[in-house]
């Protein structure tokens, strides 16, 4: 128990507080709140020569709304005399304030773009800046902590269902692989897709010994921004949704880019769920956490850069965003994305054997507190089109299982982050 002291009453009291909690929940330790100074190990009073520095400026900006700060290559909010606030310097970076009131960095489909982001400009994408802020504050206060391995969070997007027959089928002709043409004949004839799969994809699951969690579109047909939403219907999959939690798995809904709310979402569905991505991560946190809050949803997923792999918000751990405007967590937990399949093949147009190893890598490099999130879509299970994508997903939980490294439910990742406020 570290005993601190953080003055009552003010515009950064909560932020603090917030950011405390935040620590204890990455160091497994705990912080003592108490009403006066005496015997604390640190103080946060703007008006103690003794406290850590706060920068009013920062507090006095964001409670009016206003969020054009000045930040360096370094990415910390301090002074004219270079003097950094620690606990502003974090909470800027977790809570994605950088792209708060960005409405000229969105790209076609309302999404906030990486090339307008402090990661890309500064060439940051990769590096957990967060935990780098935080380890260093621990060893500049002689605290003392507690880091545990990194661990894995696996899930699969279920965009589409039905359209193997054209892909798969397009590049079998190419390929001139006949029999594979008159077998995806034959599974359309016999009303059995190759995309669906799941019962392929909790085979291996069970094979390495993972939890996944698999997000299901509820709406068909082209919706927001022109985005395509699924090619099924959702109530025709009910065989394949009780498979899922039977297998012991998870079922979480994957919101599609339309303007029904999730209630309509869940109620059309009939999903019993509180675990949330966003379709085409069309999701923007200055606008969708307090969509999310306002809703059953628990445990939102959405929140990584679809261009690049890594850290959008310089954080390694799922945590509960900031609520501005009430000055308070918000009640749900947001679990960013780090690795996604497409991300590497339509984006980043990486050689397929090296996907694996530069997950793995990634891994490596960052081995302690953090959650990494992995998403495979359905389709890149495939025997054929994207045959060598599932050579490479194999390859990351064959690392996963020799390494016992944990993979996390969502049930997890919302009981160990969630903060008492």
């Amino acid at each position: 128990m570290i005993p601190v002291y953080v003055r009552e009453g003010e515009k950064y009291t909560n932020i603090v507080i917030y950011i405390l909690k935040l620590i204890e929940k990455n160091k497994s330790i705990s912080f003592e709140f108490r009403n006066q100074k005496t015997g604390v190990n640190l103080v946060w009073d703007h008006i103690d020569t003794n406290s850590q520095f706060l920068n009013l400026e920062f507090y006095n900006l964001i409670d009016e709304d206003k969020f054009d700060f000045e930040i360096n290559k370094e990415i910390v909010i301090q002074n004219e005399s270079g003097k950094k606030d620690f606990i502003a310097s974090v909470f800027y970076k977790v809570n994605c304030l950088q792209e708060f009131g960005c409405t000229d960095d969105l790209d076609e489909y309302g999404r906030y773009c990486y090339t307008s982001s402090y990661q890309f400009k500064f060439g940051l994408i990769e590096e957990n800046l967060v935990q780098q802020e935080i380890d260093t504050f621990f060893i500049e206060n002689n605290l003392r902590g507690n880091d545990k391995k990194s661990r894995f969070f696996i899930s699969h997007d279920i965009d589409t269902i039905n359209g193997s027959f054209l892909q798969d089928g397009l590049w079998a002709v190419k390929n001139r692989k006949v029999g594979v043409v008159f077998k995806l004949i034959f599974n359309e004839i016999s009303r059995k897709p190759h995309w669906r799969n799941i019962d392929k994809i909790l085979k291996i699951s069970s094979e390495y010994d993972v939890y996944t969690t698999f997000f299901w579109l509820v709406n068909q047909g082209v919706g927001l921004a022109n985005i395509k939403n699924s090619d099924y219907d959702i109530n025709k999959q009910t065989d394949l949704i009780n498979l899922v939690e039977k297998s012991g798995s998870f079922n979480g809904i994957h919101k599609s880019c339309s303007n029904d709310s999730f209630e309509l979402e869940l109620e059309k569905s009939k999903l019993d769920t509180v675990f949330n991505r966003y379709h085409f991560l069309k999701f923007l946190p200055a606008e969708d956490w307090k969509v999310i809050s306002d809703s059953k949803i628990e445990l939102d997923c959405s929140l990584g850069f679809a261009e690049h792999y890594g850290f959008r918000n310089s954080y390694g751990k799922a945590f509960q965003p900031y609520d501005l405007k009430n000055d308070k967590p918000f009640d749900f937990i947001e679990a960013p994305l780090h690795f996604m399949d497409t991300t590497f093949h339509q984006y980043l147009k990486t050689p397929i054997s090296k996907i694996g190893e530069v997950i793995i890598n990634f891994y490596e490099k960052n081995p302690l507190n953090c959650d990494f999130s992995l998403l495979w879509h359905n389709t890149y299970f495939t025997d054929y089109k994207f045959n060598s994508y599932l050579t490479e997903y194999k390859k990351i939980l064959t690392y996963i299982y020799e390494n016992k490294i944990e993979v996390l439910s969502p049930v997890q990742l919302i009981e160990e982050n969630k903060i008492k406020w």
